[in-house]
């Protein structure tokens, strides 16, 4: 789930359960376009992963010598 950031002028009403809000059109707009771009570089690098901790642990014994 992502973390938002919405500028108080927004808020119109908030409770104990609830913050209810009236965000423009145009900054939901480029919310979902950066949505969009961190859903597309999901899971970009999963299968280079075993090759990282690869080397990564080469790194770590190259550093204990």
């Amino acid at each position: 789930m992502p973390i938002i950031k919405i500028p108080k002028q927004y808020l119109i009403n908030q409770n104990e359960e609830f913050i209810t809000v009236d965000v423009p059109d145009s900054l939901i707009s480029l919310w979902q376009r950066d949505y969009a771009k961190v859903n597309k570089a999901k899971g970009l690098l999963k299968d280079k992963r075993d090759k990282m901790f690869a080397h990564v642990e080469t790194i770590r014994q190259e550093w204990e010598r």
